[in-house]
């Protein structure tokens, strides 16, 4: 069950499967000058990488300029041919030996937006940059059983590579403890009189200058380069390392800052705010951030000897705003103090640890693989990935029923004298193809999904400062342009600045700037909330009917609650508000001038998370389930347009249990109506009590004090924010601190496991194959925002999760057997039972509460755009007629959308 944030392109199945009135963008020069498509996107994290991007909202935008393997239809199957915006013409299943056998037939011809030809280099590129074993990308290609897969990952080394998993991670965890050890003994020889910490960057700097690295430093992060003196090299890699710290911890707390500037609604009633709606306090953005950190605080009025947290009375540390009245000075301030007085905590407690942690299992992991190879690759290629026409004499092949040529012979010319040769590798006789084919051993129902892939250019992806033109690709030399099980070459490569910024493809658009100019540097494709593209000249490339119809794409980032006025007003052509009564309403008004709607059951669902590394006690991750009612949610919606759900997983997909009982009493909601009235919450109180109990903790404890973080720049505007403010007053009343904000930043945040309780939502693909989210052996960032991460690292703290996870006895399947076993059969029906009891164990765990299943609104202005007449379902017998597609979007066909002249 690949999750996201919603994605709003169905152009590609990735690994994943994956112009307005002129005041609203820079560049315009005329106010009656239209030449720009604008569509709205969310908030965007800038992570523009197709590997390596985990925000829905930024797969949307790389999705702009890729093409992918496959697509989906309309009923959500794979689908290719040309007719279809895909690199394969014809594919086929088959079984050998009882093993599953995949056979692509590429097109010819397709060019990426630069010009270059894309061959099967490329593709072979992207399937060895996937399957690389240190690849820490939310693609999990790598799950798959390809036939040779293990041996290349794994090569010499002995043992199973979640072993190998588990030592990284025990040699990640030495390596920061170091750098914590630095720090306390730095202290001491600094501050020897002091009782707390207080080491300035100066000192630790200075103290790692003499510092003799440990030996679990040195394991962890490999021997120095020959001819490196060992102590100046660890020394130099410590530094580095502190470095890196506090590069991620400024960032950290900048996106904080982002954050508090929209935590606070100042509208409300019902909330503490709005009487201190001023620009000393909530309408100052240093204050905001300082009571975001918990630097200033507030003073509650005392009711009955407790605190009333519906009523600030005062705020305690207001002279801070007198020392530090700006933004910079205000981050300045904190980062400060923490990297001083609390840098353990900075390695533990923040963001930054999970980020920094999952570049020393990466760099562990290269280490324990490398230190096997120093001869070489026992297994250079992964045997079951084969092109034909590069390591076969295989003349033809039969793809359902047609015949065709492989191809044998390819442009070999790398270099045009010192130019590179645009069309390396493509296939010079256009009477033959380039034919893949992947041997999978068993049956893998997910494995065609997982082969969608988007296919990147390798000459740009691979490309750096000693390659400026790529590394050059010899498919039957094994040289596939990947440095294998090198996280320098993740990190420095693959995921550059550039390559991080700028996205390059065969898709429709291609990046620009706000001047229409070729290669844009990040910051001026992305820059002030707008996103530059023009068309893909080079599309065509897949047939004529692939023109692209708009000249220029914009995507301007428009707040959900914000969507309808700027769509009202001109400032951007198409919208996804929610499907709220209220918005219904105004949109029916809005029809008089051009506006235009069209809605659809969604392929997801809402979502409450609640993270094991922030609240490491079950008892009270399940006490905070048993007070939310989860049904206060589909208030928020349109009536009809809107579900409670009782298992995680979306109610679209066939797997869909058909029992609403998921036999865990903490996550339904029993109170009576009465009780709720006058809310007494008599019985849900009594449950939480009972939980508290069971789970040694009670009232005021510290590990009681928690946020509830909606995800969006609204804290009222969510359809779950009802449940989180109810469940809050309840758990308040049983001794508990608990706070609800809104957190714009919260996609970036749960890609990093720094939110402890949340509310967001899940965007799935068609196969429910739950490892991504789940399995604990994926490196995707959606198992850090569960708290895997702390789970592993310490199994004897959390041995009733790591059970559930690893170790269940008395014939009890783990849920990583589950998962594992549900993807070896295309039996439905088993696979179905297979899921209901994995997602009762995710359930177990108390790290996600299903919420609702709903329908996506979206909205357009008809007379700025057209081109949407293929999304919508024309089909009587269909459920869904007269819907947009729940397996696609209005801009699943984006390149046929136009300005209206």
């Amino acid at each position: 069950m690949n999750k996201k944030a919603v994605k709003a392109l169905s152009l590609t199945l990735s690994a994943m499967f994956v112009a307005s009135a002129c005041y609203s963008l820079t560049g315009c020069k005329k106010k009656n000058k239209k030449d720009s498509i604008v569509l709205m996107t969310e908030e965007l994290n800038g992570l523009f990488n197709p590997f390596y991007a985990t925000a829905g909202t930024d797969m949307d935008i790389v999705g702009m300029t890729q093409i992918g393997m496959l697509t989906t239809d309309d009923n959500g199957n794979t689908t290719c041919g040309e007719n279809e915006a895909t690199v394969v013409l014809d594919y086929e299943i088959s079984e050998s030996n009882g093993n599953s056998v995949y056979t692509f037939v590429l097109k010819n011809d397709i060019l990426f937006s630069d010009g270059y030809a894309l061959t099967m280099n490329d593709v072979l590129f992207n399937m060895y940059e996937y399957l690389d074993p240190v690849y820490t990308g939310s693609s999990t290609m790598y799950s798959t059983k390809i036939e040779g897969l293990d041996a290349y990952r794994m090569q010499a080394n002995q043992g199973s590579e979640s072993d190998t998993t588990k030592q990284a991670i025990s040699l990640a965890n030495g390596r920061r403890q170091e750098l914590i050890d630095i720090y306390v003994e730095a202290s001491e020889k600094y501050d020897p009189s002091s009782t707390s910490y207080n080491v300035t960057e100066e000192q630790m700097l200075n103290f790692i200058k003499e510092w003799d690295a440990t030996g679990n430093y040195t394991a962890a992060v490999g021997d120095p380069p020959e001819g490196k003196d060992g102590a100046a090299y660890y020394r130099d890699m410590l530094t580095d390392d502190y470095n890196r710290i506090r590069e991620l911890f400024k960032k950290e707390l900048e996106t904080d800052f982002k954050t508090a500037k929209d935590a606070y609604d100042l509208e409300s009633d019902s909330l503490p705010y709005k009487k201190w709606a001023d620009d000393k306090h909530f309408k100052n953005d240093v204050f905001k951030f300082f009571y975001y950190e918990g630097f200033i605080t507030p003073k509650y009025e005392k009711v009955n000897g407790k605190d009333n947290k519906n009523v600030i009375e005062s705020f305690d540390n207001m002279s801070l705003l007198d020392r530090y009245n700006s933004e910079e000075k205000a981050i300045e301030y904190i980062y400060t103090y923490y990297m001083q007085q609390k840098f353990d905590q900075v390695l533990t407690g923040w963001g930054t640890s999970n980020t920094i942690m999952t570049e020393f299992e990466a760099k562990a992991k290269e280490v324990l693989l490398q230190d096997k190879v120093t001869d070489g690759l026992e297994y250079p290629n992964i045997s079951g990935i084969v092109s034909l026409g590069h390591t076969t004499d295989k003349a033809s092949v039969t793809v359902n029923g047609k015949e065709y040529k492989v191809a044998h012979n390819h442009d070999e010319t790398y270099l045009n004298g010192d130019a590179p040769n645009k069309n390396y590798g493509a296939v010079t006789d256009k009477s033959e193809y380039d034919v893949l084919q992947i041997t999978v051993e068993g049956t893998d129902p997910k494995a065609i999904y997982n082969f969608g892939f988007t296919v990147a250019p390798a000459h740009y992806y691979t490309a750096d400062e000693q390659n400026p033109n790529g590394r050059k690709i010899d498919i039957a030399g094994n040289e596939f342009g990947v440095d294998w099980g090198s996280f320098t070459y993740q990190s420095k490569v693959i995921q550059s600045e550039r390559h991080v910024g700028v996205p390059v493809g065969a898709g429709p658009f291609v990046a620009t700037d706000e001047n229409n100019k070729d290669n844009p540097a990040p910051a001026e494709f992305y820059s002030s909330n707008v996103v530059y593209f023009k068309k893909n000249n080079n599309f065509s490339s897949l047939g004529e009917q692939f023109e692209v119809q708009a000249e220029k794409l914009r995507f301007q980032v428009i707040s959900s609650s914000n969507a309808l006025d700027a769509l009202a007003s001109g400032q951007v052509d198409y919208v996804t508000p929610q499907l709220t009564t209220d918005n219904s309403n105004r949109l029916d008004t809005l029809k008089s001038k051009g506006i235009e709607s069209m809605a659809g059951w969604q392929l997801g669902y809402g979502y409450i998370g609640i993270n094991a590394g922030k609240v490491p006690n079950v008892y009270v991750r399940r006490a905070i389930m048993a007070a939310m009612q989860v049904e206060l949610s589909c208030e928020y919606y349109k009536t009809g347009t809107c579900q409670p759900i009782d298992w995680p997983m979306s109610k679209v997909g066939w797997a869909y249990p058909s029992t609403s009982d998921n036999g865990h009493s903490y996550t339904r909601w029993e109170e009576l109506p009465q009780n709720v009235q006058n809310q007494t919450y008599v019985t849900t109180i009594s449950k939480i009590k009972q939980l508290m109990a069971d789970g040694g903790v009670s009232e005021g404890d510290s590990e009681l004090k928690i946020k509830f973080t909606i995800a969006g720049s609204s804290i009222t505007e969510h359809p779950t924010y009802s449940v989180f403010k109810q469940a809050a007053d309840i758990l308040n009343k049983c001794g508990w601190q608990v706070e609800v904000v809104p957190d714009s930043q919260a996609l970036v945040k749960l890609s990093t496991g720094s939110l402890a309780v949340w509310a967001a939502a899940w965007g799935s693909t068609v196969d429910p194959d739950m490892y991504q989210v789940y399995s604990p052996y994926s490196t995707a960032t959606s198992v850090k925002a569960w708290g895997y991460q702390q789970i592993l690292s310490n199994s004897t703290q959390y041995s009733y999760e790591y059970d559930i996870l690893f170790n269940r006895t008395e014939g009890n399947g783990s849920l990583a057997d589950i998962i594992d076993e549900a993807r070896s059969t295309n039996d439905r029906e088993k696979r179905k039972a297979l899921y209901q009891e994995a997602m009762g164990l995710v359930l177990d765990l108390a790290i996600e509460l299903p919420v609702y299943q709903r329908q996506t609104l979206y909205a357009y202005n008809s007379k700025t755009i057209a081109g949407f007449a293929n999304c919508i379902v024309n089909d009587p017998t269909s459920e869904n007629n007269g819907l947009v597609n729940p397996y696609s979007s209005p801009l699943g066909r984006i390149w046929e959308l136009k300005l209206v002249k």
